[in-house]
C-alpha cells in the first residue's frame, strides 16, 4: 500500500501549485476587504485550507495509486449518493443547492465528484484495454460520467457539468477509442444542445448567454458583472493598483470577486505583468501534467493525468475567458486561486494521485525538465 520513493517526487509541480495558491490567498484576502488577519478572515481561512490540502496531497502521493484504483467503485457510488443527497439536505445559495454547510466552512460535493469519477473511469478504461474500442464499453464510459454530471446539472451547475464532460473527452483520447464514436458524439451534441436550450436550460442560463452576445441590453442585469470585470482588467495597466485592487473592487462594483471573478480582481491588483506571471504558472503546471502522461507506463496513470490536465485547463480557460469578456459568464472557479475549500482540496488530492504515479515509475525531476 505505501511506498517511500520521495526522490521521484515532482517538486516543480508542487512549487508551481503553491505559487498559484499564493496568488489565491492574497487575492481572496484583498477581495474580502483586506481585513485584519484573524482566523475568520477569508484569506487566512484560504491559507489554512491550502495547508491542509497540501498534507492531503502528500498523503495521497505516499499511497500507491493502484491501491486507490482498486477502491474506485465504492468511492464512485458513495460520491453519487452524496451528490444526490445535496439536493435534499444541502444549503441553498443564490438559487442553487450545491453545498453542505458545516458552519465555519461549506463543502461542494461536485468538486470531489470530479476526482472520484476520474478514478472510476480511469480504472474502467485500464481494465478494458483494447476492448475500449468496442461500442459497448464506449457507452459504459459515457454512463460512468453522465450519472454524476446529471446530478450536478440538476443542482443546477452547468459549469461543473461541462467540466465532467470535458474530462471524459480527454480520457477517451488517451484510451484511444474509435474516432468514429467521438465524431458521432459531436454530431449528436448539436441537436441535443439545441433542444436543451429551449426545454432544459433555466432562464438565468439563457439570459447569461444573451447578455454575453448583447451586453448593451442587459446593463443592469446579467451583463453587469461582465462589464465590470472587463473594466477591472482593462484599467489595471502594467503593474496594477496595488493590494487593494482598482475602483471596481474597492467600490464594490465587481461582485463575487473571491470566486467567479477572482481573476479580474487579481488582475486589478498586479496588472498585465502579474497576469503574464499567472499564465506562465498555469501553463507550466499543465506541462508537468502532460509529462506524467508521458512517464506513466500504464493506462490508469495516463488517464488520471489526462483528467486532471483537462480539469485545470478547462476551468482556467473558461474562468479567464469569462473574466475578460470572451466567454459567457458561468460558475466555474479558477483552479487553486478562487476561494473555497472543496476546489483546492479536490485538485490537490488529484495532484497527489499524479505524484503517486511519478513516484512509482521513473524519475521526473530537475534533470528531466
Amino acid at each position: 500500500m505505501f511506498d517511500f520513493r520521495w526522490r521521484y517526487f515532482d517538486f516543480y509541480m508542487c512549487i508551481t501549485t503553491m505559487m498559484l495558491m499564493g496568488f489565491g490567498v492574497v487575492g481572496v484576502w484583498s477581495a474580502s476587504g483586506a481585513l485584519t488577519p484573524t482566523l475568520l478572515n477569508p484569506g487566512v481561512k484560504q491559507a489554512m485550507f491550502g495547508a491542509v490540502g497540501l498534507l492531503l496531497m502528500l498523503f495521497v502521493a505516499n499511497t500507491d495509486y493502484r491501491f486507490i484504483g482498486a477502491l474506485a467503485w465504492p468511492a464512485y457510488f458513495i460520491a453519487l449518493l452524496v451528490l444526490a443527497s445535496v439536493k435534499v439536505v444541502g444549503v441553498d445559495i443564490a438559487g442553487a443547492r450545491r453545498w453542505f454547510d458545516f458552519g465555519v466552512f461549506t463543502i461542494q460535493p461536485s468538486e470531489f465528484g470530479k476526482v472520484t469519477t476520474a478514478i472510476a473511469l480511469a480504472w474502467f478504461i485500464s481494465t478494458r484495454g483494447e476492448r475500449m474500442k468496442e461500442f459497448g464499453n464506449f457507452v459504459v464510459s459515457i454512463i460512468i460520467v453522465a450519472a454524476p454530471a446529471s446530478l450536478v446539472f440538476l443542482e443546477p451547475d452547468l459549469g461543473s457539468t461541462m467540466v465532467y464532460l470535458s474530462m471524459w473527452f480527454a480520457m477517451m483520447l488517451v484510451a484511444r477509442t474509435r474516432g468514429i464514436y467521438l465524431i458521432g458524439i459531436v454530431l449528436a451534441a448539436i441537436p441535443t444542445v439545441y433542444l436543451a436550450w429551449f426545454h432544459v436550460f433555466k432562464n438565468y442560463q439563457r439570459q447569461r448567454l444573451e447578455a454575453f452576445l448583447h451586453p448593451e441590453k442587459h446593463l443592469d442585469g446579467e451583463a453587469f458583472n461582465l462589464i465590470q470585470s472587463r473594466i477591472a482588467v482593462g484599467s489595471s495597466g502594467w503593474f496594477g493598483h496595488g493590494l487593494k485592487g482598482g475602483s471596481q473592487s474597492t467600490e464594490d462594483f465587481l461582485k463575487v470577486k473571491t470566486t467567479d471573478f477572482i481573476f479580474s480582481h487579481v488582475s486589478s491588483m498586479f496588472g498585465f505583468v502579474g497576469m503574464i506571471a499567472l499564465f506562465m504558472l498555469i501553463g507550466f503546471l499543465l506541462f508537468r501534467f502532460i509529462r506524467v502522461i508521458e512517464v506513466s507506463k500504464d493506462t490508469f496513470g495516463q488517464c488520471l493525468a489526462a483528467a486532471l490536465f483537462m480539469i485545470v485547463f478547462f476551468q482556467s480557460f473558461v474562468n479567464i475567458g469569462m473574466n475578460i469578456g470572451l466567454l459567457p459568464v458561468t460558475g466555474i472557479t479558477l483552479p487553486f486561486i478562487s476561494q473555497g475549500l472543496s476546489s483546492v482540496w479536490a485538485l490537490l488530492i488529484g495532484q497527489g494521485l499524479l505524484q503517486s504515479v511519478l513516484m512509482r515509475h521513473r524519475k521526473l525531476g530537475f534533470q528531466n525538465l
